[in-house]
């Protein structure tokens, strides 16, 4: 389960985060209370979404710091560090954080055959969307026995270097 590790001064504790929409501020009304004199009464909330878990600024006098930056919204990780003026709450995802991906590859794994694949790794764009690379056993054979890099991109057509004019 997700929690949040609170630290306000010299007071730390963890709260669980067991409900879909977790309120934080000074109001009476949020799950979790804070004493810090520069969060507002509502100042954000963490929501558990079918894509992971998501941290979003209500439109707070003194702002939400995400890892050293403002934010209004941002998904959060574990690890990731929480700042609303002196109080620090460190986010620690749900268990199963890091099998996401090891699933993702034990199914590639299973449908692609152990034996044809060399390496697969997963790559994050500037988008922030994650796309599973892999590089199989044939092609790198192939380019092997042919000289040549297995990772430089293939070409169908070779291109011959510029005629050299004296």
């Amino acid at each position: 389960m997700a929690k949040l590790v609170i630290r306000e001064g010299d007071y730390q504790h963890e709260h669980p985060l067991d409900e879909v929409e977790t309120l934080i501020g000074r109001s009476q009304k949020c799950l979790v209370r804070l004493t810090e004199p520069a969060a507002s009464r509502n100042h954000c909330t963490i929501l558990k979404t079918p894509e992971g878990w998501l941290l979003m600024d209500l439109q707070s006098s003194n702002g939400t710091i995400l890892n050293g930056v403002r934010i209004t919204e941002s998904p959060l990780k574990t690890g990731d560090v929480i700042r609303i003026g002196n109080a620090e709450m460190v986010f620690k995802g749900d268990s199963d954080d890091s099998k996401k991906v090891v699933d993702v590859r034990e199914k590639f794994r299973e449908l692609s055959g152990d034996d044809k694949v060399v390496k697969y790794e997963v790559v994050t764009s500037e988008d922030g969307t994650e796309e599973l690379k892999a590089e199989r056993v044939d092609r790198a054979a192939r380019l092997r026995k042919e000289g040549r890099d297995p990772h430089e991109p293939e070409t169908k057509d070779p291109v011959p270097p510029p005629e050299r004019r004296p």
